[in-house]
């Protein structure tokens, strides 16, 4: 009798035991790690029967232990087991959670916008996928911004001086704020099961990590004995700053100004910031947030694309002029020549000095050794007043400055010329003490016949023939009002100042120095118009670069 109760005892351990170990399975089958490998796995069932897994010798040790423990599962789970695990996993594929509700509401979306007709149209597209979405998942709508509607202030771009209006506005009802770029596409229901994955109650800034290779100028040499350790991040994956993070902040905007007089490159500068000489979080890099959308699990991806609203504008609709002087002659102008020159169909080469051989134009401006405002001003009026054939465009490059100018054709096609639109890569003076946004020169200034029309209209002229162009004419557009409009694809610097996982998701516009590389297998490698560009410009095709559709599906579409 006593040795019958030991073995139904003993049954009865196993039983028990056999369940605990079910429910450890089921969790550890809900968990992120499974989901990944249980996807990996079940790709393709037909070609895994016939061979194994091409990596099959990657899986660590914990992989594996978790693919047994699937197996377990199905093996020992009772029916009533079997039931909760398949819950659970239609319960993760629609991003909810059983251990904690999803509140959309804890979420500020902040859509990094501008003003632009084109930009604003993207953003609001993007705003609507987003609330779709919600709306999907039967939750209450969130707040959802647009950068460019938030504050009239001219600085309100480098997000930090809006910090003080979300801590007040959000921080009562909200956990996070995450920013995104007009082209970043979110899976929301992934988007929120990685950042239940973080305390909000604690101080987290968190995105998809770049870093510089080298010490590079337009960080001012950040870091130069080791310039891999800091971390900043790629907007267009979109970023997160948990509440408690923005009010920290908050308190130290309030009792100290920014200090940098100019913002050279935002993600860099904000990064720096937060970080405080170690004073605050470093930036917490978070796989899901993705610039690529090739991996399933990514909760964020962006595409490289270039955008094309209709047809390309023609090259005569575009005169690009192209500042240079005597003692570059010899150098700099046979790299145009070499490069881009012949996919520009007006060019004039404007000088101190004329040079049949070129040819150039000596506008009667002496050539200065910095700033070049009279000459730049020059221009301008010769465009306005000489252009017989009333041209759409002006493109304003150094000899330095190396450009596609078919792809150019492309993005100007999402612009109209009728607006007064100055595009290029947005820098920033004063932005903290009421300064004002301009295109850096190197990069290529883009300039609407209108934008010029207005510019000339308001006697906003150089204050001396070697003042700063760039930055005069950002300071004039802002005086009329004007935005300048920002585009990632133009480049101040050369290739190797940025990080190669950076330009990995651009189709770039230009690039500018010829400093210590080969101007010519630069342009050959990242501006020369590929197979796909010389079909389409003969045969007048789509861009090969698709357009993106904004229309939620349970996936994004592309046009």
């Amino acid at each position: 009798m006593a040795r019958r109760r030991r073995r139904e005892e003993g049954n009865r351990q196993r039983r028990v035991s056999r369940g605990g170990r079910a429910a450890a399975a089921a969790a550890q089958l809900r968990s992120p790690r499974v989901s990944l490998l249980r996807a990996q796995v079940g790709r393709s069932a037909s070609a895994a029967r016939m061979r194994p897994p091409a990596c099959w010798w990657l899986l660590a040790p914990p992989a594996l232990l978790a693919l047994l423990t699937c197996s377990l599962v199905f093996g020992l789970a009772s029916e009533d087991t079997k039931e909760e695990v398949k819950q659970s996993q239609d319960l993760e594929k629609s991003g909810i959670s059983r251990k904690n509700d999803i509140d959309l509401k804890g979420i500020v979306f902040v859509i990094q916008s501008q003003s632009n007709s084109f930009h604003a149209k993207r953003a609001e597209q993007l705003k609507k996928s987003i609330l779709k979405q919600a709306a999907d998942l039967t939750q209450e709508l969130p707040s959802v911004l647009l950068l460019h509607q938030l504050a009239k202030q001219e600085g309100a771009w480098t997000i930090l001086p809006l910090l003080p209006h979300f801590s007040v506005t959000y921080s009562r009802n909200s956990s996070w704020i995450f920013f995104c770029e007009e082209e970043t596409r979110i899976q929301i229901p992934k988007l929120l099961e990685t950042l239940r994955r973080y305390d909000p109650s604690k101080e987290w800034f968190l995105g998809k990590a770049l870093h510089d290779e080298e010490a590079t100028i337009i960080h001012h040499y950040a870091f130069s004995e080791n310039p891999t350790v800091f971390k900043y991040p790629d907007f267009a994956a979109g970023w997160a700053l948990s509440i408690p993070l923005v009010n920290k902040l908050t308190k130290r905007l309030k009792s100290e100004s920014l200090k940098s007089d100019f913002t050279i490159d935002l993600k860099h500068e904000i990064a720096l910031y937060i970080w405080d000489k170690g004073g605050g979080p470093p930036l917490t890099p978070v796989p899901e947030f993705c610039t690529n959308d090739v991996d399933f699990y990514c909760a964020t991806t962006f595409h490289s694309f270039l955008p094309l609203c209709r047809k390309p504008v023609k090259k005569k609709d575009i005169f690009v002029a192209v500042k240079t002087c005597k003692k570059f002659h010899g150098d700099r102008i046979p790299i145009v020549k070499q490069t881009w020159e012949s996919q520009a169909s007006l060019i004039e080469y404007y000088s101190d000095y004329t040079e049949n051989s070129i040819p150039t134009v000596d506008l009667g401006i002496p050539n200065t050794d910095r700033g070049h405002c009279g000459k730049t001003f020059a221009i301008l009026e010769r465009f306005l007043n000489r252009s017989q054939d009333k041209t759409a465009w002006l493109v304003i490059v150094d000899d330095d400055t190396l450009i596609s100018i078919s792809r150019l054709q492309h993005l100007l096609s999402c612009y109209d010329s009728g607006e007064p639109v100055f595009l290029g890569e947005r820098y920033g003076y004063g932005l903290g003490t009421g300064g004002y946004s301009y295109i850096t020169g190197g990069g290529g200034m883009v300039f609407s016949r209108e934008a010029v029309r207005r510019l000339l209209a308001s006697k906003c002229r150089c204050y001396s023939n070697d003042a700063p162009d760039d930055m005069v004419l950002g300071m004039c557009f802002s005086g009329l009002g004007i935005p300048v409009t920002h585009s990632p694809l133009f480049h101040q610097a050369r290739p190797v100042d940025y990080p190669k996982d950076y330009l990995s998701h651009q189709v770039p516009i230009s690039f500018h120095k010829h400093w210590n590389i080969d101007p010519v297998k630069v342009y050959f490698t990242w501006l020369a118009p590929s197979d796909e560009d010389k079909a389409r410009e003969i045969n007048g095709t789509r861009s090969p670069f698709p357009v993106l559709s904004l229309h939620y599906n349970g996936s994004f579409s592309w046009a």
